[in-house]
């Protein structure tokens, strides 16, 4: 099939790459031919740059600009990172066919409610453009993760079509068909059933995050290790282990957005605040928990402490460092007068361009050079790097050892071994 995919988000070249693959002839119209400038670099993503690379030699891609002159194709994919105001807009004068029907698969993360207002503001400009054919429009979320999305992309955990037209159906089910294979799980449902499915399962993983944050803060006050709790939980198959770990909080790109999205919904259809206000609320808080133990273990005497923090990237897997729980915690050390030293072993590419001119950062080569001469240790991203290091040695080269764990990475019992005083969330010593 010909597709066109327009936009610079991952999802966008993910797609375009995993489409090509596939034998489809694809032209992909982002921000800039230039990858590496055009809002996402593919090198982000393991084996996408050799993929790409692979499928324009081979002829099966394109890369092109949003200015090129539009061109036909057998379904146009919208793949922006942001379902910004006037998408219709935008999209309408990247269209073309000389068919009756004009069908528009869109994969960029909207609101409920947005597919079905994007057709209306579609045909209204086609019908005022008097253009010889009529766009359907479905929406195919993709619940691909930065760092492992070509893998997620060819073996979606569930593939979900929203169409109401069985012309666009058919078509995207052709395209799609090598991925729905692979897939766990297949549906096909309403447009607006799909993107209440898509609200639906962010906010249910959003909120066993935050109530086991909230489980953490109970077992702490009672003197209970949250692990033990959190196994329990887990054993009794109604629950399962999903999802199920307290943290620091939880970030990303989208998927946050995403979900102040799905409360802004809820207020404006049930006029009334709904669970996930609640889920926002702890996850702002729980961003700030690192800093608040800190605090309390100098008692509030910061200024010119030295901290070494470990990880910066919202995830491991990823050096994206978009929403991440870093932020607020580098931003209120910062206001205290702390020296902060990071080391990710991905994301310093992005925190030099973050952050370029803070005289309190400094960015670290190794875990080792991290923690010289520092008098804590806050752990932000639960990376391998981290998982195993020598303390022992580490101790030894820090002003005191402290640790505190926003991953829940470490044993207790193991820390203290090693001379650490260990603060994690929900489980050592409580602070």
């Amino acid at each position: 099939m010909i597709v066109n995919v327009y936009g610079s988000s991952y999802f966008a070249w993910v797609a375009a790459a995993k489409l090509a693959e596939k034998g489809n002839k694809v032209s992909i119209f982002s921000s800039s031919v230039d990858v590496s400038v055009s809002g996402f670099e593919p090198a982000l993503e393991l084996q996408l740059p050799e993929l790409l690379q692979q499928q324009t030699e081979c002829g099966h891609l394109q890369i092109m600009t949003e200015a090129t002159a539009p061109m036909p194709a057998d379904l146009h994919v919208v793949a922006f990172e942001t379902a910004e105001a006037g998408l219709a807009e935008r999209v309408f004068p990247l269209l073309h066919s000389t068919e009756q029907h004009l069908f528009v698969l869109v994969f960029t993360p909207m609101m409920v409610g947005a597919i079905a207002e994007l057709s209306h503001n579609l045909k209204q400009l086609a019908a005022a453009g008097n253009r010889s054919w009529w766009p359907q429009v479905a929406v195919l979320p993709l619940f691909t993760r930065e760092g492992s999305a070509l893998a997620d992309f060819e073996h979606p955990r569930l593939f979900l079509l929203g169409a109401d037209d069985d012309g666009i159906r058919d078509c995207v089910t052709r395209l799609m068909q090598p991925f729905m294979q692979q897939a766990s799980q297949s549906m096909i449902v309403p447009v607006a059933t799909a993107e209440l499915i898509r609200f639906g399962i962010n906010a249910m993983l959003a909120t066993r995050m935050s109530f086991m944050n909230e489980m953490a803060a109970l077992a702490e006050k009672l003197n209970v290790d949250v692990e033990l709790v959190r196994r329990g939980m887990a054993a009794d198959p109604r629950v399962g282990p999903d999802y199920l770990y307290p943290g620091c909080g939880f970030g990303g790109p989208s998927f946050a957005s995403e979900l102040f999205d799905f409360a802004k919904t809820v207020h404006e259809e049930l006029d009334t605040a709904g669970l996930i206000d609640a889920v926002l609320d702890i996850n702002e808080s729980q961003c700030e928990i690192l800093f608040r133990k800190l605090w309390r273990f100098f008692k509030g005497d910061m200024q010119g402490r030295r901290v070494a923090i470990w990880g910066a990237a919202f995830k491991p897997g990823t050096p994206s460092v978009r929403n991440s729980v870093v932020h607020p915690l580098l931003k209120a050390l910062w206001g205290q007068g702390c020296h902060t030293v990071v080391h990710d072993p991905q994301a310093m590419d992005a925190m030099r361009r973050k952050y370029p001119d803070q005289p309190l950062l400094t960015l670290a080569d190794s875990v080792g050079q991290s923690v010289q001469g520092a008098d804590a240790i806050a752990l932000v991203t639960a990376w391998d790097v981290f998982k195993s290091p020598d303390f022992a040695v580490l101790a030894r080269s820090m002003k005191s050892a402290v640790m505190v764990d926003g991953r829940n990475l470490y044993d207790p019992c193991v820390m203290e071994e090693h001379g650490f005083r260990y603060f994690g969330i929900g489980r050592g010593e409580s602070i």
